[in-house]
């Protein structure tokens, strides 16, 4: 009785990393499910004059060059021997849910142009997408307190709070769009013009400011 419960305790970390493994493969076949939703989803224009539209590519090539990002961020939580919880896979199918979407919310954008209803879907959408992340890992940075890389945790941590700044703006930018009397033309062109290089700003200096790891993320649970 008594050497069973290292076998036990061996099984449970096998049975956590097949888990863990099997949603990252999961996660991986959402991602190229989207990236090939946004080649395949551009409609054929009407006039050869529209083939080049600038505003057209660059949307997609934008939105193709954040899914490729966001599987960098979401691959370099699971590397880390990241274990998942309930609360973890919850809000992994959450982001996911985020990733299938984008290649809608982009299609959505560019056909009903300088509309606020398909704006607000692909904003929120990539709000959604920045939240769950910084949460995945804020919860694997926790895990990886008796890490000695502190660098490399510290660099994860102004990634994190860097993605929840410019998720938190952009989602005050969005709520303000919805105020009484706001004109949604007017609101998108300060928005390009003001709003984005803020937020990018913002998003540096955040990441320059934030010097050291917090007190939850350093130090480890002491056994009673």
């Amino acid at each position: 009785m008594v050497q069973d419960a290292p076998v036990l305790r061996g099984l449970s970390g096998t049975g956590d990393e097949r888990l863990t493994s099997r949603l990252e493969a999961f996660g991986d076949l959402v991602f190229g499910f989207s990236l090939s939703l946004i080649a395949l989803r551009l409609d054929v224009p009407s006039q050869v004059q529209e083939i080049f539209e600038p505003t057209r590519w660059l949307t997609v090539i934008l939105t193709f060059a954040l899914i490729c990002r966001f599987w960098l961020e979401h691959h370099r939580i699971f590397r880390h021997r990241f274990v998942v919880g309930p609360p973890d896979m919850v809000v992994n199918f959450v982001f996911l849910f985020g990733i299938a979407i984008l290649p809608y919310a982009v299609q959505t954008f560019l056909r009903f142009e300088m509309q606020r209803g398909p704006f607000s879907l692909y904003v929120g959408d990539v709000v959604l997408i920045l939240a769950t992340l910084s949460f995945l890992r804020t919860r694997g940075l926790r895990q990886r307190r008796g890490d000695t890389d502190e660098e490399g945790r510290l660099r994860d941590w102004q990634r994190t709070v860097a993605q929840f700044a410019v998720a938190f703006l952009a989602a005050v930018l969005l709520a303000a769009m919805y105020r009484s009397g706001a004109d949604f033309p007017t609101d998108i062109r300060r928005f390009g013009s003001y709003a984005v290089p803020g937020i990018v700003v913002v998003a540096f200096l955040v990441r320059r400011i934030v010097r050291r790891l917090p007190r939850f993320l350093r130090e480890q649970e002491k056994e009673a």
